[in-house]
C-alpha cells in the first residue's frame, strides 16, 4: 500500500513552528554523519517530503558525552555545503569520507530527530508487491511516530532498513521479537560487542556512558524544548485509558500494521497488558492500510437533502415504533407446526416473532437448528431425526481424521495449531460454570493449567473445525463465537454444526485481508454519514472516522459488549435476517446513537475509543433493539424518499419547457447529485 496518506497531522516527533522563536526555528547544529540513505519519505498532512534518514553523532571528536541520533532530513534542509557528502555516501557507512561534520538545519520543524538511547523498538518493514518498505519508530514512552516510506526512482534499488539496523547495532543490542519477523527491540544494555569507531582516535564510548543524556548537549536539549505536533495534538493518553483501551485489541485485528492510526492507538502495540495478549494472535491486520487508501465520500448536505424531500409521499407517513416483545415461549413455538412436524405457519411469521423477542433458553438447542440452515423449516419429525443422526455420523467421522491417526497428531504444524486453540479456549467465558473448572489433568504438556470435560470438547470442535475448512482452518478468537453455540446445543455433533453455519455467514470477518471487516465499516461509515451528520462530521475531525472503535462489535458479533444472556439472544435475532441480512449494522449504529451527545463532547480519538471500550457489558439490549428497529425504519424511509423523488426529477427533465430553461435544468442536476445513494447502502435492504 505503501505511502498512504490520511488526514492525520504529523506522528513523527517533529518541533512545532509556532513554540520556537525565530532564531531557535532555524537552529543548526553541527553534526558528524555516519551514514546517510535517500529516498525515505515523511507525510505530513498535505505535504510528501522527501528527505535522508541518517544516523549521526552530536560530537566531532570521540568524547563520553557522544550521543548518536537517527534522523530524517528534508532535500531542502540539506546544506549546500554538504551536498556532495550526501550523494557520494547515499547508502553507505562514512567511513570513506572519515565521518565528515555537516550542518543539521532544524528548519522550521521538517527535520525530524530522535537520539536512540530513547527507541524502544524499530518497525523495518521490507517492500513486498504491495506496499512500500517503511521504518516506524517507538519511543521508550510508548509513542509510535509517524512511518518513513521507502521510494526510491528505481523499484529494484535493494531496501536499506537492514543496513540501517546492522550500523545501529554497533551503538545498541537490537533483538528480533519471535512474534513479529520485522519488530526489532532496541536495549541500552553495556554488553554490546562491537562498536563502530567513527575516529581513529579512543574506542567508542561504552554504551552505559550513551544512556546518559548530556546536560551540555544542545541538540538533546533543542529536541527536550521543543513542543511536539504529536503531543500537541493527541496528548498523552492516561495509563487508566491505556488499561482499558487495550480491550480492543484482544481479539485477531491488530498485528503489526498500525502505522495509519493516530499514535494513541499505535503507543498501545508496546503497552505490557496489550502485548502479552497481541502476542499470541496470528491475523494480520490490513484494513487500517486499505482505509487510509480509500477516497472518502463528500459529505451529504442534510439541510438540502431534506427540503428536497419533505414533498415526498414516504415523509408524510408516521414512522412506524419498533415491534420488540418478550421471547417466544415454548408452548408458542410448538404451535407452529402441526402433528407431523411441519411449519404451518408462514416462514416470515416465524422469522418475525423471533425477531421480535428471541426465544425462551428451553426451545433453543431445537430453534437454533433451523436459524442455523441445519433443518429445513419444511421438515416433518422424522425427516429431522434423520438429519440429526446423518450429521453426528459425519462429524465423528471428520473428527476421527486426526483424533485417532497418531501419526498426524504428532505432526509439528498439528501440535502448534492444536496449543493455538487450547490457549484460545482456556480464555474463553471461564466465568460461566460450564467452563470454570480445572480438575482434570490438561492433555497439551504445553499448558500449566488444568482442564475440564467441557473445555476439552470445544477444542476438538475447534479442531475439527480446522479440518473441516481448510481454506480458513483455525483462527484466533472463533472459540468466542463457539462456546455459546455448545451451551445452546448441547451436543458435540450439533454445536460443530451450529458452529459451521455462523461461521459460513461470518468467517468474512477472519479472512487475512480483513475485506469482510473492511465492507462492513466502510458501510457503517456510510449509514453515519447518510444519518448522522453532525456525528459523521465530529468522528472526522477527530480521526475516529475510519471506525477502528466499533472493530471488535462487529468481529465476534457484540460477543464483549453484552452480558451473556443478551448475547444469546441478539444472535437469534440477527440469524433471523427478519428486516436486513446486515442488520447488526444497525445495532451498531443504535449504540452511537444512544451515545452520540457524549460522543460529541469528546474530541480526542483516545477518549472516544477509551469511551467506547468502557461500553462492554454496561449496554442494555432491549433498548439497543428498539433504536435499532427505528433506525432502520428511518432509513429505509429515507431511501425511498430519495428513490421517489429522484423519479420525480427525472421525469421533469423530460419537460420540454425544462430544456429550454438552462438554470432550471442546472438545479434538477444538482439536486439529482445530492440524492445519490452509496451502492453500499442500498444493500442493506431486501431486494
Amino acid at each position: 500500500m505503501g505511502g498512504a496518506t490520511t488526514n492525520s497531522p504529523p506522528v513523527y516527533y517533529q518541533m512545532d513552528p509556532s513554540s520556537q522563536s525565530p532564531i531557535q526555528q532555524t537552529t543548526t547544529h553541527t553534526v558528524r554523519l555516519i551514514y546517510a540513505k535517500s529516498a525515505f519519505c515523511l507525510h505530513m498532512d498535505t505535504l510528501h517530503l522527501q528527505g535522508y534518514l541518517t544516523i549521526v553523532a552530536n560530537t566531532l571528536e570521540h568524547t563520553e558525552n557522544q550521543m548518536i541520533y537517527l534522523a530524517w532530513i528534508p532535500y531542502h534542509l540539506i546544506d549546500p555545503l554538504d551536498k556532495h557528502y550526501f550523494t557520494c555516501l547515499d547508502g553507505g557507512l562514512a567511513s570513506d569520507q572519515e565521518f565528515p561534520a555537516i550542518h543539521l538545519h532544524m528548519g522550521l520543524g521538517e527535520t525530524t530527530v530522535i537520539a536512540i538511547n530513547t527507541i524502544h523498538s524499530l518497525y523495518v518493514h521490507p517492500p513486498s508487491p504491495n506496499q512500500q518498505g517503511s521504518i516506524v519508530i517507538t519511543t521508550s514512552q510508548g509513542d509510535v511516530l509517524r512511518p518513513l516510506w521507502y521510494q526510491p526512482t528505481n523499484p529494484f534499488d535493494a531496501w536499506p532498513g537492514y543496513n540501517v539496523l546492522d550500523i545501529l547495532k554497533a551503538f545498541v543490542d537490537i533483538e528480533k521479537t519471535r512474534d513479529d519477523p520485522y519488530l526489532y527491540l532496541i536495549s541500552m544494555s553495556a554488553n554490546a560487542q562491537q562498536h563502530l569507531a567513527i575516529s581513529p582516535a579512543p574506542p567508542s564510548p561504552s554504551l552505559s556512558t550513551m544512556s546518559t543524556v548530556p546536560e551540555s548537549d544542545p541538540l538533546y536539549n533543542t529536541l527536550q524544548e521543543a513542543r511536539w505536533h504529536i503531543l500537541e495534538r493527541f496528548s498523552r493518553i492516561t495509563r487508566a485509558s491505556r488499561d482499558a483501551a487495550t480491550h480492543v485489541l484482544e481479539h485477531p485485528v491488530t498485528q503489526p500494521l498500525f502505522p495509519m492510526l493516530p499514535a494513541s492507538v499505535q503507543a498501545l502495540r508496546h503497552n505490557d497488558t496489550a502485548q502479552q495478549t497481541i502476542n499470541d494472535y496470528n491475523l494480520a491486520n490490513y484494513y487500517l492500510t486499505q482505509w487510509a487508501a480509500d477516497t472518502t465520500l463528500e459529505p451529504l448536505s442534510d439541510e438540502a437533502v431534506d427540503r428536497l424531500l419533505k414533498d415526498t409521499p414516504e415523509m408524510q407517513t408516521p414512522l412506524p415504533t419498533h415491534s420488540r416483545r418478550a421471547p417466544t415461549p415454548a408452548e408458542e413455538w410448538v404451535d407452529f407446526f402441526n402433528q407431523d412436524g411441519v411449519l404451518k405457519v408462514p416462514l416470515q411469521t416465524i422469522r418475525a416473532r423471533i425477531f421480535q423477542g428471541g426465544l425462551e433458553p428451553d426451545i433453543r438447542i431445537e430453534a437454533w437448528k433451523f436459524l442455523l440452515g441445519i433443518y429445513p423449516w419444511q421438515s416433518t419429525f422424522d425427516d429431522r431425526e434423520a438429519i440429526r443422526r446423518s450429521k453426528a455420523e459425519e462429524y465423528y467421522a471428520i473428527k476421527a481424521k486426526w483424533f485417532n491417526d497418531l501419526d498426524t497428531r504428532n505432526t509439528p504444524r498439528f501440535l502448534e495449531e492444536k496449543h493455538r486453540i487450547d490457549k484460545d479456549v482456556h480464555r474463553t467465558d471461564r466465568n460461566l460454570t460450564i467452563f470454570a473448572g480445572e480438575d482434570h489433568p490438561n492433555p497439551d504438556p504445553q499448558m500449566a493449567v488444568g482442564t475440564n470435560p467441557n473445555l476439552e470438547i470445544m477444542k476438538d470442535i475447534l479442531v475439527t473445525y480446522n479440518y473441516h475448512n481448510t481454506s480458513l482452518g483455525y483462527v484466533q478468537g472463533m472459540s468466542d463465537l463457539c462456546a455459546p453455540m455448545f451451551v445452546g446445543m448441547g451436543d458435540e455433533a450439533m454445536a460443530f454444526w451450529g458452529f459451521v453455519s455462523f461461521m459460513d455467514r461470518v468467517q468474512s470477518n477472519f479472512f487475512t485481508d480483513q475485506s469482510g471487516m473492511h465492507r462492513q465499516l466502510k458501510t457503517l461509515q456510510a449509514m453515519i454519514q447518510f444519518m448522522d451528520m453532525p456525528l459523521y462530521k465530529h468522528l472526522e475531525q477527530t480521526e475516529t472516522l475510519n471506525l477502528f472503535v466499533c472493530f471488535r462489535w462487529l468481529l465476534v458479533w457484540f460477543k464483549r459488549e453484552f452480558d451473556w444472556e443478551d448475547v444469546i439472544r441478539l444472535w437469534e435475532v440477527l440469524w433471523t435476517d427478519h428486516l436486513s441480512h446486515d442488520f447488526i449494522l444497525f445495532v451498531a449504529l443504535a449504540v452511537l446513537h444512544q451515545h452520540r451527545q457524549a460522543l460529541l463532547n469528546l474530541n480526542q480519538f483516545d477518549e472516544i475509543l477509551k469511551y467506547i471500550n468502557e461500553l462492554s457489558g454496561k449496554l442494555q439490549l432491549t433498548r439497543t433493539l428498539e433504536t435499532a428497529e427505528i433506525l432502520f425504519y428511518q432509513f429505509k424511509r429515507r431511501v425511498r424518499a430519495m428513490e421517489t423523488k429522484r423519479h420525480q426529477l427525472h421525469e421533469r427533465l423530460q419537460r420540454r419547457s425544462v430544456w429550454t430553461n438552462e438554470n432550471e435544468r442546472n438545479d434538477i442536476q444538482v439536486a439529482l447529485n445530492q440524492l445519490q445513494v452509496d451502492t453500499l447502502l442500498l444493500q442493506l435492504l431486501p431486494s
